[in-house]
Parts: structure tokens; sequence; C-alpha cells
């Protein structure tokens, strides 16, 4: 194995063995509520529930406050224009 795949591994372990811990310690912090991974952003009712507790204004927050401006997404296709009169048919004594 190369030293940039043995650096690249090792790096990539050690960013997870951190998100891992960090998760841990989030959860006992948390009194060990499992409310603390649950995340919901419903933007029918503009509500956002991050870990059980209702957020009230999400401006402060990068991700939530981004996701907030974009509003409601329109995914229907498009309508299609009106067609134009086709042109009549030749009469026979022409």
């Amino acid at each position: 194995m190369t030293s940039a795949k043995k650096t690249h591994l090792a790096v990539s372990g050690g960013l997870v063995a951190l998100g891992i811990v960090l998760a841990a310690l989030g959860f006992v912090a948390s009194g060990f509520d499992p409310n603390v991974f649950t995340a919901q952003i419903d933007m029918r009712d503009d509500s956002i529930v991050l870990g059980g507790v209702e957020v009230d204004d999400p401006t402060g927050i990068f991700p939530l406050e981004q996701i907030a401006q974009l509003g409601e997404i329109d995914v229907s296709a498009p309508s299609a224009p009106e067609a134009p009169a086709a042109p009549s048919a030749p009469s026979e004594g022409e």
C-alpha cells in the first residue's frame, strides 16, 4: 500500500472515530435521550424540530436557514402552450 493510501485511510478513520465519539458525547450530555438523533424539517407548516425541540427561528443555523429560504419547490412539469390552428385543406376545385 502506498504512503498516500495509508495517510488517506488514517485520516478518514480518525474522522469517523471522532464523529462517533462526538455523537456519543452528545447522547450522554442529553441525558441518554434518543431524540438527540432525530431531525425533522417540515416546510408545509414551517416547523423545524431538532432533537425533539422545535426551533423557533432558524436564522442562526446556517444549513437550516438556507433550506428555509427555499420554501416550497414545485416539481410538476410545465404546461404546454396552445398549438396553432392547422391550416385548412385546399378545396377540390382549386
